[in-house]
């Protein structure tokens, strides 16, 4: 009997591409368990195979935030043809049933639905099902349920899983609750309790915003060790323990903790400030002469969230005032919250002048008030008053019946001709008077220069035999207003003083600057 063999050639063919065209663009949804227990995390994976893949975005499953993703690709040569996959993971941690909705994936251009998949949450594995990990909880706990906007929260999240050994790394993850400012205190603790160790991790909380929260849940990650398989098949090897650790890896698991309920509401009379603080300022000198600076340093202190003070900017008429940031220093004190903040202000005039209160208005957490206070007004006496305006110039009127040179035109007196015709010696008087002119004008001209370099304003010579940057920083501090290249300047020697930079500036472009302004 003869044989087709090219129609056998064609459905062997077919046989090995009908597997490769299903494949092809498919999008596959897939979830590491279907039944988790309460607190144990679940990741789904989506997985599409082609060249351009777009992956949804998945910020929560059922109102449960996703914790983590992670993305990955393979590329596998099947009968000679080359597939290449995409996977991408999220994890999420549901604290009761929850259904994973259809998801949309791009594939190549086409667009791919994923099948929902249900989660089912329970209190206790089963005997059939093991927890992710199993004997190990992580429980988060809040000191206050209700509380005003920056009013501080304490909370506490406890890790705990067993002490056999099998577990040989535990690690929090960090926390990070939208509209809430977080600071951890202080170490975390670490004791054995029964069959058990425990981890108490604190933290202090403060609401930046008014509103219902839902915070949590947190994650912690632990770890144990997995035997891999040894390429030696020697027993002696694969049984020693020194050996045996050599073909071990560590296997990282997730776990989640429960949630909680935090009210947060708005402070009265418009503040942002909750507790109890301090406010002084003080200054350097009462009395400065004119043209030299006065420090200014606000020192704020007290319990509450100090990070929320804002920076002070005074207003003061007729004067130059440069505020730099502010310093925040954070502390926690028997439990309490708390800081410092100290901010200092340069200010330079000419003139008398008074700095005014310094105001700090907060909602007081013994009165459940709002307090105001502020600082007294320091008056600086500034010696030599204001500048005096530059001189007017002074222009002579010529008298009567005297000539006077006007502008653009000159008057020359014309030797008048002797009878005797134009004498040579008259040829010899017009060269050395000429060199005469010339060596006058010379000398008038250094002369000057002399004399105007003496009557430059003593500023000027100030800038230009300035011997470090804080000295050229005060000469020239009331000059930014006046000029943005000063301003710069005043500028970039702020970040030499107080922030190390090595920034350079040119004394004689900015004296020649400060000249013109003085001349105004």
């Amino acid at each position: 009997m003869k044989r087709n063999r090219g129609k056998g050639l064609w459905i062997v063919l077919l046989g090995w591409m009908i597997p490769i065209l299903l494949l092809a663009g498919g999008v596959q949804l897939s979830v590491d368990k279907k039944e988790a227990v309460r607190g144990d995390t679940v990741t789904f994976t989506i997985k599409a195979q082609g060249e351009n893949v777009e992956f949804p975005t998945v910020r929560e499953v059922g109102g449960f935030p996703i914790l983590g993703t992670g993305q990955s690709s393979n590329i596998e040569i099947v009968n000679g043809s080359v597939r290449r996959s995409i996977s991408k993971s999220y994890t999420f941690a549901p604290m009761k049933d929850v259904t994973i909705p259809s998801l949309t994936v791009k594939v190549d251009g086409k667009s791919y639905t994923t099948q929902p998949v249900t989660i089912h949450v329970i209190d206790k594995p089963t005997n059939a099902q093991n927890a992710t990990a199993p004997g190990a909880s992580l429980k988060l706990e809040v000191n206050k349920h209700r509380v005003h906007v920056g009013e501080p929260i304490e909370m506490k999240v406890t890790l705990r899983y067993p002490r056999s050994g099998e577990y040989v790394r535990a690690q929090m993850e960090r926390i990070d609750f939208p509209d809430f400012w977080i600071k951890q205190v202080g170490n975390p603790e670490q004791y054995v309790q029964g069959d058990s160790v425990v981890e108490v991790h604190r933290y202090v909380i403060f609401p930046q915003k008014a509103g219902h929260y839902t915070l949590g849940p947190v994650t912690a990650k632990l770890a144990r060790k997995v035997r891999m398989k040894s390429p030696i098949n020697d027993p002696f090897f694969a049984n020693d323990p020194f050996f045996s650790d050599f073909f071990t890896r560590l296997q990282w698991t997730r776990i989640a903790s429960n949630s909680v309920e935090v009210d947060a509401d708005p402070l009265p009379g418009g503040v942002d400030l909750y507790g109890d603080f301090t406010i002084r300022a003080t200054v350097d000198k009462r009395q400065v002469h004119a043209g030299k600076p006065v420090n200014v340093t606000v020192h704020i202190e007290g319990e509450g969230n100090v990070e929320d003070i804002e920076k002070f900017n005074p207003d003061i008429p007729n004067a130059v005032v440069y505020a730099e940031e502010p310093v925040v220093k954070e502390w926690v004190k028997n439990g309490v919250y708390g800081g410092s903040f100290t901010q200092k202000i340069t200010i330079v005039a000419d003139g008398d002048y008074t700095i005014p209160p310094f105001t700090i208005r907060y909602y007081d957490k013994k009165s459940h008030k709002v307090v105001e206070r502020k600082t007294r007004p320091i008056p600086i006496h500034v010696i030599g008053g204001h500048k005096a305006p530059p001189a007017a110039t002074q222009v002579s009127k010529p008298s009567h019946g005297a000539s006077s040179l006007q502008k653009g035109t000159s008057q020359v007196e014309t030797p008048s001709k002797t009878s005797g015709g134009f004498a040579w010696w008259w040829i010899l008087a017009g060269f050395i008077g000429g060199v005469g002119v010339s060596v006058g004008a010379v000398w008038l001209l250094r002369r000057w220069q002399s004399v105007r370099e003496r009557r430059r304003p003593d500023i000027v010579q100030k800038i230009l035999r300035a011997k470090d940057d804080r000295e050229l920083f005060e000469l020239l501090l009331p000059y930014a207003a006046d000029d943005e290249e000063i301003a710069e300047a005043v500028r970039k020697l702020e970040e030499n003083l107080y922030k190390g930079a090595k920034n350079s500036v040119d004394k004689r472009v900015l004296a020649g600057i400060v000249e013109e302004i003085e001349e105004r």
